[in-house]
Formats: C-alpha cells, structure tokens, sequence
C-alpha cells in the first residue's frame, strides 16, 4: 500500500515534523510505501495534494496545522483518498475535535488502521473560493487572525493569539455588516460559520456544531460589546458559551453576508477575503482519518 505524507517544515515551530521525519528513517511499517512531500510557501500543500489525484495513494497523511489541511480540503474536496491529520501546529483544532493524539507519530500509527469517515465541509463563494473543515470567521476575529505576525506566532504559540485578540478590542472599529439566512436577517459586528464545536485556543462557541449532521451552526455578535466581550470569551475558554441577548445562534445550510469591504473573512484561521460572500455546505464530502 502506498502512502504520501506532506510535511509542513515550519507548522508550529518544526519540531514535530522533524520528529516525524525522524521516524520515517526508521520506517517499522514495511507493508507502506512511504513518499515525503515538504511544503514550501504559498498555498503549497494544496497544490501537492491536487498533483496525487494523478498518481493516488491509498492515504494521505498532512503533517502541519489547521492551515494546511485547510489547503487540502480547498484543492481536493472531494478527495479520491483517505486523509489523515497529523497535528503539528499552533493549535491543531481539527485534531483536537477528532479526539486525536497530539503526537504526530502517534496519530500516524492511527491513521495506517485506515478507519475513515466523510464529514461536511464548507464552502465559500465571493472575493476568493475557499472551503473549511471547522470555521468561517468573519468581523473581529479575522481581523485578529490577519495581525498574528508568523514569527510571533512560532515563538508564543496561542499566546501570540491571546496578545492580538486583547489588542483588537483596542483598534478594531468593529463596522457592522448583515447576515442573512432562510431564518432571517441580522446587523452583526462579528460572525462565526461553525461546522464542528471546537475553536482555536479551546474556545467552544457553538458546543451543538457536528461535521456530519449537514447544516452550519451560526453565531452572530452584534453591536460592540466591550468588556461584556471579554466576559464572554473566558466563558466559552471554560467551555461554557453564554446567551446574552446580544449573541444569536441559528442553524442553516446557506447564508449570505454582505457589508464593507474591509471586513475580513477567515477559513480554519487563514484570511480568505472580504465581504460579499455566499457560504454553503457540501454534506459528507471530505474522507477523514479517525480513531
């Protein structure tokens, strides 16, 4: 059986890829055919991806963070292979919700058992065309995720998250923009897309959300709520979300955002663009790796 695995040489600071790499030297799985693929900047590792549709291996595994298999799903989302997560970010969100191992080598021997399952993904259609595996932001927290600097954020991990989010309740203008959904229409200043219940850092936001039960999970934040804000916020790090009656959370399947140009929008916490946008849902389209 043949196995590809892309490695993203700088997730979350290297050292867990080159752990991995390590292991690779000793390969004690003589039944697979291993092949490396190293990444290099500039939505790389979904085009590698796109590339072993030719060739297909009979898995593929994605050493990095949360970026780079939102690279993959955004290539290839009706991928003709398992894929499997091998975490070695920031904050390894989608690792996390699949109850995965945080060791990359440890996740790797999970994955070569092949047990798959499809879950949903989103789908955007405006400035850029992107999918994503766990969460569309669109507001203050894109905003948040657009001033992490990389090398900040190889030094302090989540804290350089932590630093910007505290600085955006500063700076951010927070503009308001309108969410509309076949359950009506909201003027939001912030607004979460969530297809699974985790949240980076540990946030939980939505605690209903499910990758396989085919609709969205929204949250909207309306106005400027200021320290009401912040209050809510170490609420959902506890994993307890609050309903003050500024938050609304529905369900959809389609939702339209429209609003100025300067917000932002963000994808598995990578920008994707800016309003207009049009965000969907393909059921069970994605082929994951799970314990």
């Amino acid at each position: 059986m043949k196995l590809a695995i892309i490695i993203n040489p700088t997730a979350g600071g290297g050292k867990a890829c080159q752990s991995l790499l390590r292991y690779v030297e000793q390969w004690p799985h003589p039944e697979w055919e291993v092949e490396i693929l190293t990444t290099k900047p500039g939505k790389h590792a979904g085009l590698l991806a796109r590339d072993l549709i030719h060739h297909p291996p009979d898995l593929l595994a994605v050493c990095g963070g949360d970026g780079s298999l939102n690279e993959v799903a955004s290539f290839i989302p009706e991928a003709p292979f398992p894929v499997a997560v091998l975490p070695a970010g920031t904050a390894n969100v989608l690792a996390r919700e699949l109850d995965l191992p945080l060791n990359p080598i440890k996740a790797l021997r999970i994955a070569l058992e092949k047990t798959t399952r499809r879950v949903d993904l989103g789908e955007l259609k405006g400035e850029s065309e992107r999918r994503f595996l766990f969460v569309a932001g669109i507001g203050y927290d894109a905003y948040v995720a657009s001033r992490v600097e990389p090398k900040l954020k190889q030094k302090l991990g989540k804290g350089a998250f932590v630093i910007e989010a505290i600085r955006g309740f500063r700076d951010y203008a927070f503009p308001e923009f309108e969410v509309i959904a076949d359950t009506g229409a909201f003027r939001a200043t912030s607004c979460l897309v969530c297809n699974a219940k985790s949240y980076g850092g540990g946030l939980v936001f939505c605690p209903k959300a499910d990758m396989r039960d085919g609709v969205l999970d929204i949250m909207v934040i309306e106005g400027k709520p200021g320290i009401d804000l912040v209050r809510f916020m170490v609420l959902a790090w506890f994993g307890a979300p609050a309903n003050p009656r500024w938050i609304h959370r529905f369900k959809t399947k389609t939702l339209r955002v429209e609003g100025p140009g300067e917000v932002m929008i963000q994808t598995d916490g990578e920008l994707a663009g800016r309003l207009p946008v049009d965000i969907g849902l393909a059921p069970l389209a994605f082929p994951l790796v799970v314990p």
